[in-house]
C-alpha cells in the first residue's frame, strides 16, 4: 500500500476503535491518539529508504534498511508486539494508539500481492492478498477510508 492509505487506515483504525477501548475522547487526548496512529501507521515502512517514509527518517532509514529486508522482520506482529511494549513503557498513554497504528500498516500489507511474514523470525508463513499496491483497487480503498471518516465527523 502507499503512504497515503497507510496513513489514513491507521486514523480510520483508531478513530472507530477508540469508543471500543474506552479511552481517547474526542478531546485533545483524542487528537494525539490519531496523530501517534498516523505517524506509527507508516513506521514499518522505515525498513525500505527509498519509500516516503524512508526518506523522511534518513539516516536511520538508510541503515535500518541495511539490517532488515521489507516486509520482513519490521513487518511483523512480533515486531508490532515488540513497539507496543516499548510504548507502554515509554508513553503508556498512547501505546494503544501506537499499535493500532502499527498494526494497521501490517493488515493493509497483508492484502497487498507481496504480502507479509506476520511471525518473521518465528516462522516463514506468509499471508498474500490480491492487491497491487497503487492500483485502482487500492485507490477505492483509499476511498472508502476517507468516506469512513466523513461519516464518522457527521
Amino acid at each position: 500500500m502507499i503512504f497515503i492509505t497507510h496513513i489514513l487506515g491507521g486514523v480510520v483504525a483508531i478513530v472507530y476503535l477508540r469508543n471500543f477501548l474506552g479511552s481517547y475522547s474526542d478531546n485533545i487526548e483524542g487528537t494525539i491518539a490519531i496523530f501517534v496512529s498516523a505517524v506509527f501507521s507508516v513506521l514499518p515502512d522505515i525498513d525500505m529508504a527509498k519509500s516516503k517514509t524512508g526518506r523522511i527518517l534518513q539516516p536511520f532509514s538508510t541503515v535500518i534498511s541495511f539490517l532488515f529486508t521489507h516486509r520482513g522482520f519490521l513487518h511483523s506482529f512480533v515486531f508490532a508486539a515488540l513497539v507496543y511494549a516499548g510504548m507502554l513503557y515509554l508513553f503508556p498513554g498512547v501505546a494503544a494508539a501506537a499499535a493500532i497504528g502499527y498494526s494497521s500498516h501490517l493488515l493493509l500489507d497483508a492484502l497487498t500481492k507481496e504480502g507479509i511474514k506476520p511471525l518473521s523470525l518465528l516462522s516463514k508463513w506468509k499471508v498474500r492478498g490480491f492487491i497491487r499496491t497503487g492500483s485502482l483497487l487500492e485507490k477505492l480503498i483509499l476511498g472508502v477510508f476517507v468516506i469512513l471518516l466523513l461519516l464518522k465527523s457527521i
